[in-house]
């Protein structure tokens, strides 16, 4: 069975996934992430299962990944490092699409060549 590919994101890495990640959400010239595609694709499932939902944005995409950088910096105690892990991958696992993934990835493994320098 394939490795799910989310369960890349260490523990003791995930400020460094949330500055990624955020960086790339707000950035209007970065184009490494595609919230609204990727909200498309949500609303879409969410249309075939036939459950009646609020279509999401791109925006809602940014609101939750802030709301939990928020939760991990205003209450540390409250979630373990492997839970802050767990949390931020099931967002990107939700909001993420495989090219999403493959670029943020890219830009992971640079800053951790950088740290170990």
């Amino acid at each position: 069975m394939p490795r799910e590919r989310y369960s890349s994101i260490a523990p003791e890495e995930v400020e460094m996934w949330l500055g990624a990640l955020i960086g790339a959400a707000i950035d209007p010239t970065n184009h490494t992430l595609n919230l609204g595609r990727s909200a498309e694709l949500l609303n879409q499932r969410m249309r075939e299962s036939g459950i009646e939902f609020t279509p999401k944005r791109g925006r809602d995409g940014i609101s939750q990944l802030l709301a939990l950088a928020g939760d991990f910096v205003n209450y540390p105690d409250d979630h373990t490092a492997a839970r802050r892990a767990e949390l931020l991958a099931e967002w990107c696992k939700l909001w993420l699409q495989p090219d999403d993934w493959t670029r943020i990835s890219a830009k992971i493994r640079k800053r951790r060549q950088r740290a170990a320098s």
